[in-house]
């Protein structure tokens, strides 16, 4: 009779208990899964920047470069990541900074104006070009008479404080064979200071490179009431400059009512590039190029630049190349900052495909030696069949009698060889069990091996033990002292 308490159907229990254990694991799947995506969340960077600790090397405080730095930094900071903005002189401290690994590698960006000589062993990077061009802008005092450059034989010029790339420019161009011969007098101040300096008369002409409607600048014509000093020539000089081209500054542009200018300008343009340090590293860059791209609409568009100066010969930057095909950064690069620090998201997929044919090799070479194993095996059976029937198993040949198969001594001595290379084999079997170049889950075919090899011992074993016996009877027992007395 049944007990009440045990089921009625016994497949259905079994069913039933099935189903839990299946709801078990996927209940532990599910775990596992919502585990490994909190901690890859735990390092996405879609909108964060968390890792990026770095700086940026600028130039004046006020000018165009310290301002944009200090957007990108404020961006930075409200995604939780920190770009400390550095002032500087200029576009050559930038470089030489830069080169020179100043800061303890805390210091791995700079911006620089196209034309700023870089050393070829420098091993800086271009990350790409601003897209709004820089402007060089010469303001001197309202109703000046320089309009060509013969007017300017004899002037005082402010070029900006030294080691700028104001200073680098203007000294480049009156190096001209042309310019040469007007005995201009060029002076380092400060961006403020030589425009005051031009407002009291003591400068004929203060040069600023900045972009046209930088705040700084406006803020300067309108307060001393500074003018544009626009060769008529300009375009001539410019020609010989391939990064430089001509540029307008339209009349009233910085003052409608007065109006300042009073009428289009002519002025040079070059571009603001964004360079590298030797201790940026990838994921560094990454962050920079995307702060670049939110901060500036045409950043991705404008790049990568399709020239530069013969003086600014960098190579592009691998990370900006990948990152200006698509306008986005990679996967690896969006999700595992610290994984592509290590090495380039193409060198990962090399490692892998190079531990798949890793480990393809090791099976194979697994699998040849198993095959080794086992014909070796193979053969001592069919030596060992041989010795007793073919046609019997090793359960029916351990069951013939031992007498009539090692009746021969030959027989018995063939029996000891095969018995010696089958241990010899089991433990060429063991020791590639253990091998660590045997892969994963390969081992139970080894000890597979194992049983076959122990199934053939066993069977040649309880062969010879029988012949012994039969060779080698029981003595009979020695008669009592008292049955000798009989």
């Amino acid at each position: 009779m049944i007990s009440p308490e045990q089921p009625r159907n016994l497949i259905a229990g079994l069913r039933g208990a099935w189903r839990g254990k299946g709801l078990v694991r996927a209940s532990l799947l599910l775990v596992a899964a919502a585990v490994i995506a909190a901690v890859a969340s735990a390092f996405g960077i879609a909108h964060d920047y968390g890792y990026l600790h770095a700086s940026i090397l600028t130039g004046s405080p006020g000018g165009q470069y310290h301002a944009l730095a200090t957007r990108l930094a404020d961006r930075a900071k409200r995604e939780h990541g920190t770009l400390v903005v550095i002032p500087t002189a200029g576009s050559i401290e930038n470089v030489s900074r830069l080169a020179n690994g100043r800061g303890g590698c805390a210091e791995k960006f700079a911006l620089i104006q196209d034309g700023t000589p870089v050393p070829a062993d420098a091993r800086l990077e271009l990350l790409g070009r601003l897209p709004e061009p820089e402007s060089l802008v010469l303001l001197g005092r309202p109703n000046n008479a320089f309009h060509t450059f013969a007017d300017l034989r004899g002037t005082s010029i402010g070029i900006g404080p030294e080691g700028s790339g104001t200073a680098y420019l203007m000294r480049q161009l009156f190096e001209d064979p042309d310019l040469q011969e007007l005995d201009v007098h060029l002076s380092h101040h400060g961006l403020l200071e030589q425009a005051e300096l031009v407002a009291q008369s003591k400068l004929d002409i203060a040069a600023f490179v900045m972009q046209e409607d930088a705040e700084f600048l406006r803020t300067i014509i309108r307060q001393h009431g500074l003018d544009i000093v626009s060769p008529q020539d300009l375009q001539g000089l410019i020609a010989r400059f391939p990064w430089l081209s001509l540029g307008r500054i339209a009349a009233g542009r910085y003052d409608v009512v007065r109006p300042l200018p009073a009428v289009d300008k002519q002025i040079a343009r070059l571009g603001t590039l964004v360079i590298a340090g030797p201790c940026a590293q990838r994921a560094d860059r990454i962050a920079i190029l995307m702060l670049l791209a939110a901060e500036l609409p045409g950043f991705v568009r404008g790049n990568p630049p399709s020239s530069t100066s013969s003086a600014t010969v960098l190579p592009l930057a691998r990370e900006a190349h990948q990152f200006f095909l698509t306008g986005e950064p990679e996967i690896a690069d969006r999700y595992f900052p610290w994984l592509v620090n290590l090495m380039s998201p193409a060198y990962w997929v090399y490692l892998v495909m190079a531990v798949t044919i890793l480990f393809n090799v090791l099976k194979a070479f697994s699998r040849f030696r198993l095959w080794r194993i086992d014909a070796a095996r193979e053969k001592l059976e069919t030596a060992l069949k041989r010795l007793v029937d073919p046609v019997l198993t090793h359960a029916q040949m351990r069951a013939v009698s031992a007498e009539q198969v090692m009746a021969v001594p030959e027989r018995r001595a063939t029996a000891e060889a095969i018995m010696e290379r089958l241990v010899e084999l089991r433990a060429r079997c063991q020791r590639q069990t253990n091998s660590i170049v045997t892969p994963m889950g390969d081992e139970m075919f080894y000890r597979y091996q194992q049983y076959l090899i122990d199934e053939a011992a066993t069977t040649v074993g309880a062969l010879l033990k029988g012949s012994r016996s039969s060779i080698c009877p029981a003595r009979p027992a020695a008669p009592s002292s008292r049955e000798s007395k009989n």
